[in-house]
């Protein structure tokens, strides 16, 4: 269950940093592009991983040239493998209400992105909205392409959610969330 609250936390980090990789040139307004989530959580007796079904993304310059964006992620699409584990994260994030993860990009200056390889998102789940900070790695640049590794880790308490617990087995509290994201200049 931890890992697809995890993949939720990343694409949005993911989708800022497609935007400030094209920043320093003045032609890129937009851009546009896929991430790919995965997470991984540990239980009492083993770690457990998942994954989120590829996601699109569109990143926008802003007027002051700074970078915006949203990403939202479908909760029906966390997959870990184990139907019962995948149907507990739905309740445990109460799907039918808040059918999204959503992560917000405001006021990202690329070139400090690049430089410091951090970028700072906010995380909403259910009704609870957090400050994260994604570390970035493997960049990869041209012209027109962008591609990168984004991390991060989510504490379920932190977003007022407790993990399922099945007999003895409880899942921890931090689930590592990583996104690889594909951008291209639009």
């Amino acid at each position: 269950m931890l890992f697809p609250l995890r993949a939720y936390l990343l694409a949005p980090a993911l989708w800022m940093a497609f935007g400030m990789a094209f920043a320093p040139d003045a032609r890129a307004d937009r851009g546009e592009g896929s991430i790919e989530i995965s997470f991984v959580g540990s239980a009492t007796l083993h770690e457990f991983e998942g994954s989120v079904a590829p996601i699109r993304v569109a990143t926008e310059s802003q007027t002051d040239g700074t970078w915006a964006g949203e990403v939202l992620v479908p909760v029906a699409s966390l997959d870990t493998g184990i139907r019962a584990r995948d149907e507990n994260l739905r309740a445990m994030l109460d799907a039918s209400q808040h059918p999204e993860i959503r992560g917000r990009f405001r006021d990202v200056v690329a070139e400090e992105v690049q430089r410091s390889a951090v970028l700072p998102f906010l995380l909403r789940i259910r009704e609870v909205e957090r400050p994260l900070q994604a570390k970035l790695s493997n960049w990869q640049q041209d012209a027109d392409h962008a591609r990168f590794d984004a991390e991060f880790d989510v504490s379920l308490a932190a977003f007022g959610l407790e993990a399922p617990r099945v007999l003895f087995i409880r899942v921890e509290d931090t689930v590592h969330v990583t996104v690889h994201v594909t951008l291209e200049r639009i």
